[in-house]
Protein backbone atom coordinates (compact mmCIF):
# COMPACT_ATOMS: atom_id res chain seq x y z
CA UNK A 1 0.00 0.00 0.00
CA UNK A 2 0.98 3.72 -0.66
CA UNK A 3 1.33 6.46 1.25
CA UNK A 4 1.23 9.51 -0.05
CA UNK A 5 0.10 13.21 0.28
CA UNK A 6 -3.39 13.32 -1.41
CA UNK A 7 -4.77 16.73 -3.60
CA UNK A 8 -7.76 15.08 -5.64
CA UNK A 9 -9.35 17.51 -7.92
CA UNK A 10 -12.47 17.49 -9.86
CA UNK A 11 -11.57 20.39 -11.92
CA UNK A 12 -13.79 22.75 -13.63
CA UNK A 13 -16.02 23.14 -16.98
CA UNK A 14 -17.39 26.12 -18.18
CA UNK A 15 -18.88 27.02 -21.85
CA UNK A 16 -16.40 29.77 -23.77
CA UNK A 17 -17.81 32.12 -26.48
CA UNK A 18 -15.79 31.63 -29.65
CA UNK A 19 -15.70 34.74 -32.30
CA UNK A 20 -16.31 31.97 -34.91
CA UNK A 21 -18.29 29.01 -34.52
CA UNK A 22 -20.48 27.54 -31.60
CA UNK A 23 -19.34 27.84 -28.09
CA UNK A 24 -16.96 25.09 -26.44
CA UNK A 25 -16.69 23.54 -23.02
CA UNK A 26 -13.62 24.01 -21.80
CA UNK A 27 -12.28 21.52 -18.52
CA UNK A 28 -10.06 23.66 -16.56
CA UNK A 29 -7.38 22.01 -13.38
CA UNK A 30 -4.64 22.53 -11.26
CA UNK A 31 -1.38 20.70 -11.71
CA UNK A 32 1.97 20.45 -9.97
CA UNK A 33 4.86 21.61 -10.80
CA UNK A 34 8.35 20.82 -10.43
CA UNK A 35 8.97 23.46 -8.35
CA UNK A 36 6.26 22.99 -6.28
CA UNK A 37 3.95 25.59 -7.69
CA UNK A 38 0.75 24.73 -8.86
CA UNK A 39 0.25 25.85 -12.67
CA UNK A 40 -3.94 26.29 -14.08
CA UNK A 41 -4.31 24.42 -16.75
CA UNK A 42 -7.37 23.98 -19.40
CA UNK A 43 -8.53 21.67 -22.41
CA UNK A 44 -11.07 22.17 -24.91
CA UNK A 45 -13.93 19.32 -24.22
CA UNK A 46 -16.18 20.20 -27.46
CA UNK A 47 -18.43 21.88 -29.00
CA UNK A 48 -21.84 22.42 -27.97
CA UNK A 49 -23.45 20.79 -30.78
CA UNK A 50 -21.63 17.74 -29.98
CA UNK A 51 -22.18 18.20 -26.15
CA UNK A 52 -25.33 20.01 -25.68
CA UNK A 53 -25.34 19.88 -21.80
CA UNK A 54 -22.32 21.10 -19.20
CA UNK A 55 -23.55 16.80 -17.48
CA UNK A 56 -22.60 15.55 -21.03
CA UNK A 57 -18.95 16.90 -21.69
CA UNK A 58 -18.64 16.53 -17.53
CA UNK A 59 -19.06 12.86 -18.66
CA UNK A 60 -15.83 13.12 -21.43
CA UNK A 61 -13.59 14.62 -19.19
CA UNK A 62 -13.70 10.97 -16.54
CA UNK A 63 -10.41 9.18 -17.56
CA UNK A 64 -8.70 12.84 -18.26
CA UNK A 65 -9.06 13.13 -14.49
CA UNK A 66 -8.45 10.22 -13.82
CA UNK A 67 -4.81 10.63 -14.86
CA UNK A 68 -4.63 13.77 -13.91
CA UNK A 69 -5.39 12.55 -10.35
CA UNK A 70 -2.75 9.90 -10.76
CA UNK A 71 0.00 12.30 -11.13
CA UNK A 72 -0.77 14.21 -7.90
CA UNK A 73 0.57 13.40 -4.32
CA UNK A 74 -1.62 10.46 -2.37
CA UNK A 75 -2.50 9.71 1.06
CA UNK A 76 -3.86 6.62 1.86
CA UNK A 77 -5.06 3.59 -0.36
CA UNK A 78 -5.54 4.67 -4.04
CA UNK A 79 -8.70 5.15 -5.55
CA UNK A 80 -9.73 3.30 -8.31
CA UNK A 81 -9.88 6.37 -10.57
CA UNK A 82 -6.47 7.21 -9.22
CA UNK A 83 -5.28 3.66 -10.70
CA UNK A 84 -7.00 3.61 -13.45
CA UNK A 85 -5.13 6.87 -14.27
CA UNK A 86 -1.71 5.56 -13.86
CA UNK A 87 -2.61 2.44 -15.42
CA UNK A 88 -3.04 5.09 -18.47
CA UNK A 89 0.16 6.81 -18.21
CA UNK A 90 2.63 3.88 -17.69
CA UNK A 91 0.56 0.70 -18.98
CA UNK A 92 -2.61 1.22 -21.23
CA UNK A 93 -0.51 2.76 -24.21
CA UNK A 94 2.68 0.57 -23.86
CA UNK A 95 3.95 -0.28 -27.15
CA UNK A 96 5.44 -3.08 -25.15
CA UNK A 97 2.53 -4.86 -24.25
CA UNK A 98 1.27 -3.83 -28.16
CA UNK A 99 -2.79 -3.37 -27.27
CA UNK A 100 -4.85 -2.25 -30.59
CA UNK A 101 -6.21 0.98 -31.13
CA UNK A 102 -9.85 -1.00 -30.37
CA UNK A 103 -8.57 -2.84 -27.10
CA UNK A 104 -7.39 0.54 -25.75
CA UNK A 105 -10.47 2.45 -27.12
CA UNK A 106 -12.50 -0.65 -25.59
CA UNK A 107 -10.65 -0.18 -22.26
CA UNK A 108 -11.39 4.03 -22.32
CA UNK A 109 -14.87 3.49 -23.17
CA UNK A 110 -15.71 0.61 -20.61
CA UNK A 111 -13.87 2.83 -17.45
CA UNK A 112 -16.25 5.88 -18.37
CA UNK A 113 -19.25 4.39 -18.86
CA UNK A 114 -19.56 1.44 -16.12
CA UNK A 115 -16.86 1.17 -14.03
CA UNK A 116 -15.54 4.91 -12.86
CA UNK A 117 -19.07 5.56 -12.22
CA UNK A 118 -19.88 3.09 -9.53
CA UNK A 119 -16.03 2.28 -8.32
CA UNK A 120 -13.71 5.49 -9.12
CA UNK A 121 -13.81 7.27 -5.91
CA UNK A 122 -13.72 3.70 -3.86
CA UNK A 123 -9.98 2.43 -2.41
CA UNK A 124 -8.92 -0.34 -3.98
CA UNK A 125 -9.18 -2.12 -0.67
CA UNK A 126 -12.92 -1.58 -1.08
CA UNK A 127 -13.19 -3.15 -3.65
CA UNK A 128 -14.85 -6.83 -3.14
CA UNK A 129 -15.37 -9.57 -4.92
CA UNK A 130 -18.97 -10.24 -3.93
CA UNK A 131 -19.98 -6.31 -4.55
CA UNK A 132 -18.52 -6.44 -8.12
CA UNK A 133 -20.62 -9.42 -8.57
CA UNK A 134 -23.87 -7.87 -7.54
CA UNK A 135 -22.93 -5.19 -9.31
CA UNK A 136 -22.30 -6.57 -12.93
CA UNK A 137 -25.53 -8.59 -12.80
CA UNK A 138 -27.64 -5.60 -12.59
CA UNK A 139 -25.71 -3.74 -15.09
CA UNK A 140 -28.00 -2.25 -18.36
CA UNK A 141 -26.86 -1.16 -22.07
CA UNK A 142 -25.58 2.57 -22.06
CA UNK A 143 -25.07 4.69 -25.16
CA UNK A 144 -22.06 4.03 -27.13
CA UNK A 145 -19.82 7.43 -26.94
CA UNK A 146 -19.66 7.44 -30.67
CA UNK A 147 -23.54 8.19 -31.04
CA UNK A 148 -24.73 11.61 -30.53
CA UNK A 149 -27.01 12.46 -27.18
CA UNK A 150 -29.69 13.56 -29.16
CA UNK A 151 -30.92 10.22 -30.76
CA UNK A 152 -33.22 7.75 -30.04
CA UNK A 153 -33.28 6.83 -26.64
CA UNK A 154 -31.42 3.70 -25.97
CA UNK A 155 -33.29 0.36 -24.63
CA UNK A 156 -32.24 0.00 -21.13
CA UNK A 157 -31.44 -3.71 -21.57
CA UNK A 158 -29.13 -6.21 -19.37
CA UNK A 159 -25.81 -6.55 -20.59
CA UNK A 160 -25.37 -9.60 -22.12
CA UNK A 161 -22.85 -12.04 -20.40
CA UNK A 162 -19.89 -11.46 -22.89
CA UNK A 163 -19.90 -7.31 -22.30
CA UNK A 164 -19.95 -8.31 -18.31
CA UNK A 165 -17.46 -10.58 -19.15
CA UNK A 166 -14.98 -7.91 -20.98
CA UNK A 167 -15.43 -5.56 -18.22
CA UNK A 168 -14.36 -8.11 -15.61
CA UNK A 169 -11.40 -8.77 -17.33
CA UNK A 170 -10.47 -4.43 -17.38
CA UNK A 171 -10.87 -4.26 -13.38
CA UNK A 172 -8.69 -7.47 -13.52
CA UNK A 173 -5.67 -5.79 -15.35
CA UNK A 174 -6.28 -2.43 -13.52
CA UNK A 175 -5.40 -4.59 -10.18
CA UNK A 176 -2.85 -6.60 -11.49
CA UNK A 177 -1.26 -3.33 -12.38
CA UNK A 178 -1.79 -1.75 -9.14
CA UNK A 179 -0.06 -5.04 -7.12
CA UNK A 180 2.80 -5.28 -9.64
CA UNK A 181 3.42 -1.32 -8.89
CA UNK A 182 2.74 -2.28 -5.42
CA UNK A 183 -0.43 0.14 -4.64
CA UNK A 184 -2.33 -3.23 -3.41
CA UNK A 185 -1.18 -6.24 -2.65
CA UNK A 186 -3.69 -8.77 -4.21
CA UNK A 187 -6.49 -8.75 -7.06
CA UNK A 188 -9.84 -8.92 -5.40
CA UNK A 189 -11.40 -9.72 -9.11
CA UNK A 190 -9.55 -13.27 -9.23
CA UNK A 191 -12.72 -14.38 -6.92
CA UNK A 192 -15.05 -12.25 -9.15
CA UNK A 193 -17.44 -15.14 -10.73
CA UNK A 194 -18.64 -13.92 -14.32
CA UNK A 195 -19.16 -16.64 -17.36
CA UNK A 196 -19.64 -15.31 -20.60
CA UNK A 197 -21.89 -17.77 -22.62
CA UNK A 198 -24.27 -16.51 -25.08
CA UNK A 199 -27.96 -15.71 -24.20
CA UNK A 200 -29.23 -17.34 -27.28
CA UNK A 201 -27.70 -19.82 -30.12
CA UNK A 202 -26.52 -17.22 -32.89
CA UNK A 203 -28.52 -17.19 -36.19
CA UNK A 204 -27.42 -19.17 -39.78
CA UNK A 205 -28.54 -18.37 -42.84
CA UNK A 206 -28.76 -20.81 -46.14
CA UNK A 207 -28.01 -19.64 -49.60
CA UNK A 208 -31.22 -19.12 -50.78
CA UNK A 209 -31.89 -16.99 -47.37
CA UNK A 210 -28.37 -14.46 -48.58
CA UNK A 211 -30.35 -14.26 -52.40
CA UNK A 212 -32.84 -13.40 -51.42
CA UNK A 213 -31.76 -10.75 -48.68
CA UNK A 214 -29.44 -9.62 -51.52
CA UNK A 215 -32.52 -8.86 -53.77
CA UNK A 216 -33.96 -6.43 -51.34
CA UNK A 217 -31.28 -4.17 -51.12
CA UNK A 218 -30.80 -1.65 -53.97
CA UNK A 219 -27.16 -0.18 -52.75
CA UNK A 220 -24.85 -1.71 -55.10
CA UNK A 221 -21.89 -1.34 -51.89
CA UNK A 222 -23.76 -2.93 -49.42
CA UNK A 223 -24.85 -5.89 -51.62
CA UNK A 224 -21.36 -6.31 -52.52
CA UNK A 225 -20.56 -6.46 -48.58
CA UNK A 226 -22.89 -9.19 -47.87
CA UNK A 227 -21.51 -11.30 -51.29
CA UNK A 228 -18.26 -10.16 -49.72
CA UNK A 229 -18.97 -11.43 -46.33
CA UNK A 230 -21.10 -14.57 -47.47
CA UNK A 231 -18.23 -15.89 -50.08
CA UNK A 232 -14.61 -15.28 -48.28
CA UNK A 233 -15.87 -15.46 -44.24
CA UNK A 234 -14.18 -11.95 -43.56
CA UNK A 235 -14.73 -10.45 -40.39
CA UNK A 236 -17.07 -7.10 -40.40
CA UNK A 237 -13.85 -4.93 -39.98
CA UNK A 238 -11.66 -6.83 -42.41
CA UNK A 239 -14.37 -6.55 -45.18
CA UNK A 240 -15.20 -2.92 -43.97
CA UNK A 241 -11.08 -2.11 -43.73
CA UNK A 242 -10.39 -3.62 -47.60
CA UNK A 243 -8.33 -1.58 -50.32
CA UNK A 244 -7.94 -2.00 -53.27
CA UNK A 245 -4.44 -2.83 -53.33
CA UNK A 246 -5.40 -5.87 -51.43
CA UNK A 247 -7.09 -7.66 -54.17
CA UNK A 248 -5.56 -9.61 -56.37
CA UNK A 249 -7.47 -9.19 -59.73
CA UNK A 250 -4.98 -11.71 -62.04
CA UNK A 251 -4.92 -14.97 -59.20
CA UNK A 252 -8.38 -14.01 -57.62
CA UNK A 253 -7.11 -13.66 -54.36
CA UNK A 254 -7.71 -11.30 -51.00
CA UNK A 255 -5.06 -10.73 -48.77
CA UNK A 256 -6.18 -8.84 -45.80
CA UNK A 257 -4.06 -6.24 -44.35
CA UNK A 258 -6.06 -4.48 -41.70
CA UNK A 259 -9.56 -4.09 -40.07
CA UNK A 260 -11.61 -0.80 -40.02
CA UNK A 261 -13.57 -0.76 -36.41
CA UNK A 262 -15.29 2.93 -35.80
CA UNK A 263 -12.49 5.40 -36.70
CA UNK A 264 -9.92 3.22 -36.10
CA UNK A 265 -7.73 1.91 -38.83
CA UNK A 266 -6.61 -2.00 -36.83
CA UNK A 267 -4.46 -4.45 -36.98
CA UNK A 268 -5.96 -8.03 -37.85
CA UNK A 269 -6.81 -10.38 -34.73
CA UNK A 270 -4.66 -12.82 -35.50
CA UNK A 271 -1.23 -13.85 -37.53
CA UNK A 272 -3.38 -16.68 -39.52
CA UNK A 273 -6.18 -13.89 -40.24
CA UNK A 274 -3.27 -12.01 -42.57
CA UNK A 275 -3.06 -15.45 -44.75
CA UNK A 276 -4.45 -14.73 -48.57
CA UNK A 277 -8.36 -16.08 -49.15
CA UNK A 278 -9.39 -17.49 -52.70
CA UNK A 279 -12.36 -15.95 -53.95
CA UNK A 280 -13.95 -17.34 -57.45
CA UNK A 281 -13.73 -15.33 -60.58
CA UNK A 282 -17.45 -14.11 -60.59
CA UNK A 283 -16.33 -12.34 -56.98
CA UNK A 284 -13.43 -10.49 -58.90
CA UNK A 285 -15.78 -9.86 -61.58
CA UNK A 286 -18.27 -8.11 -58.78
CA UNK A 287 -14.95 -6.67 -57.98
CA UNK A 288 -13.99 -5.09 -60.95
CA UNK A 289 -18.02 -3.76 -61.53
CA UNK A 290 -18.00 -2.15 -58.66
CA UNK A 291 -14.16 -0.63 -59.14
CA UNK A 292 -15.71 1.16 -62.18
CA UNK A 293 -18.56 2.28 -60.43
CA UNK A 294 -17.10 4.07 -57.70
CA UNK A 295 -15.46 7.49 -57.27
CA UNK A 296 -12.87 6.17 -55.19
CA UNK A 297 -11.19 3.95 -57.30
CA UNK A 298 -7.35 4.33 -56.87
CA UNK A 299 -5.36 1.37 -55.00
CA UNK A 300 -4.90 2.94 -51.81
CA UNK A 301 -8.99 3.48 -51.65
CA UNK A 302 -11.13 1.84 -49.47
CA UNK A 303 -13.19 -0.94 -51.47
CA UNK A 304 -16.25 0.46 -49.79
CA UNK A 305 -15.23 4.31 -49.63
CA UNK A 306 -17.97 6.60 -47.86
CA UNK A 307 -19.30 9.42 -50.30
CA UNK A 308 -20.23 11.20 -46.90
CA UNK A 309 -16.46 11.63 -46.42
CA UNK A 310 -15.48 12.27 -49.58
CA UNK A 311 -13.49 8.63 -49.04
CA UNK A 312 -11.43 9.60 -46.60
CA UNK A 313 -13.07 6.49 -44.23
CA UNK A 314 -15.34 3.28 -45.28
CA UNK A 315 -18.42 3.09 -44.91
CA UNK A 316 -20.27 2.87 -41.17
CA UNK A 317 -21.33 -0.75 -41.20
CA UNK A 318 -23.61 -0.36 -38.32
CA UNK A 319 -26.14 2.01 -39.95
CA UNK A 320 -25.91 -0.57 -43.06
CA UNK A 321 -27.08 -3.17 -40.32
CA UNK A 322 -30.02 -1.31 -39.41
CA UNK A 323 -30.99 1.20 -42.39
CA UNK A 324 -30.59 -2.09 -45.38
CA UNK A 325 -29.72 -5.68 -44.29
CA UNK A 326 -32.36 -5.59 -41.30
CA UNK A 327 -35.00 -4.07 -42.80
CA UNK A 328 -34.43 -6.11 -45.57
CA UNK A 329 -34.29 -9.33 -43.88
CA UNK A 330 -37.91 -8.22 -42.80
CA UNK A 331 -39.09 -7.51 -46.51
CA UNK A 332 -37.95 -10.99 -47.39
CA UNK A 333 -39.00 -12.60 -44.68
CA UNK A 334 -36.36 -13.85 -42.84
CA UNK A 335 -37.16 -14.32 -38.89
CA UNK A 336 -33.94 -14.35 -38.18
CA UNK A 337 -31.50 -12.02 -36.00
CA UNK A 338 -28.95 -10.86 -38.68
CA UNK A 339 -25.35 -9.29 -38.18
CA UNK A 340 -22.38 -8.78 -40.54
CA UNK A 341 -20.92 -11.63 -38.49
CA UNK A 342 -23.85 -13.99 -39.39
CA UNK A 343 -22.16 -14.80 -42.51
CA UNK A 344 -19.07 -15.62 -41.04
CA UNK A 345 -21.09 -18.40 -39.22
CA UNK A 346 -23.46 -19.16 -42.28
CA UNK A 347 -20.29 -19.53 -44.59
CA UNK A 348 -18.61 -22.34 -41.75
CA UNK A 349 -21.83 -24.38 -41.27
CA UNK A 350 -22.21 -24.59 -45.25
CA UNK A 351 -18.80 -26.03 -45.45
CA UNK A 352 -19.03 -28.15 -42.58
CA UNK A 353 -22.53 -29.63 -43.66
CA UNK A 354 -20.68 -30.18 -47.23
CA UNK A 355 -17.98 -32.79 -45.51
CA UNK A 356 -15.12 -30.53 -46.10
CA UNK A 357 -12.35 -31.36 -44.28
CA UNK A 358 -11.71 -29.92 -40.83
CA UNK A 359 -8.31 -28.12 -42.41
CA UNK A 360 -9.97 -26.47 -45.33
CA UNK A 361 -12.44 -24.98 -42.88
CA UNK A 362 -10.08 -24.18 -40.42
CA UNK A 363 -7.85 -21.81 -43.14
CA UNK A 364 -10.53 -20.65 -45.35
CA UNK A 365 -11.94 -19.21 -42.17
CA UNK A 366 -8.51 -18.25 -41.15
CA UNK A 367 -8.38 -19.75 -37.86
CA UNK A 368 -5.17 -20.03 -35.23
CA UNK A 369 -6.87 -23.23 -34.03
CA UNK A 370 -9.85 -25.63 -35.63
CA UNK A 371 -11.06 -25.92 -32.33
CA UNK A 372 -12.49 -22.62 -32.79
CA UNK A 373 -14.26 -23.37 -36.16
CA UNK A 374 -15.86 -26.53 -35.01
CA UNK A 375 -17.05 -25.32 -31.41
CA UNK A 376 -17.85 -21.66 -32.07
CA UNK A 377 -18.94 -21.43 -35.70
CA UNK A 378 -20.04 -24.11 -37.47
CA UNK A 379 -23.30 -25.30 -36.19
CA UNK A 380 -25.33 -28.78 -38.08
CA UNK A 381 -28.13 -28.15 -40.09
CA UNK A 382 -31.48 -29.69 -39.24
CA UNK A 383 -31.46 -31.99 -42.26
CA UNK A 384 -27.89 -33.22 -41.32
CA UNK A 385 -29.36 -33.64 -37.66
CA UNK A 386 -32.26 -35.89 -38.48
CA UNK A 387 -30.03 -37.57 -41.01
CA UNK A 388 -27.32 -38.42 -38.03
CA UNK A 389 -30.41 -40.08 -36.22
CA UNK A 390 -31.46 -42.20 -38.47
CA UNK A 391 -28.57 -44.56 -37.71
CA UNK A 392 -30.18 -45.18 -34.39
CA UNK A 393 -34.07 -46.50 -36.00
CA UNK A 394 -33.19 -50.47 -35.59
CA UNK A 395 -33.79 -49.20 -31.72
CA UNK A 396 -37.45 -48.71 -32.73
CA UNK A 397 -37.85 -52.29 -34.38
CA UNK A 398 -37.62 -54.00 -31.28
CA UNK A 399 -40.27 -56.60 -30.90
CA UNK A 400 -42.24 -56.01 -27.63
CA UNK A 401 -41.34 -59.37 -25.38
CA UNK A 402 -44.19 -61.51 -24.64
CA UNK A 403 -45.93 -61.34 -21.14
Amino acid sequence: MVTRNNRYQEGSIERVKRAKGPDVWVYRWRERQADGSRAQKKKVIGDVNRYPTQSAAKKTVENLRAEINSRQDRVGVMTVEQAWGHFQEHELHDDEIGRSGTTIENYLILFQAHILPRWGTTRLDGVKAVAVEKWLRQLNRVRPPWEKPDTTPIKRAPLSPSSKAKIKGCMYSLFKHAKRHEFFDKNPIEDVRQGSKRLRKPDVLKLDEIRALMQEIANPAIRLAILVAGVTGLRRSEVRGLKWLDIDFQAHWITPTQGSVRTLVTNLKTRASGEPIPIPEALTAAFQEWRRQTPYRADEDWVFASPATSGRSPLWFDSALVRHLRPAAERAKIAKRIGWHTFRRSLATLLTSKKEAVKVVQELMRHADPRVTLALYAQGEEEGKRAAQKHVSPLFLIERKAS
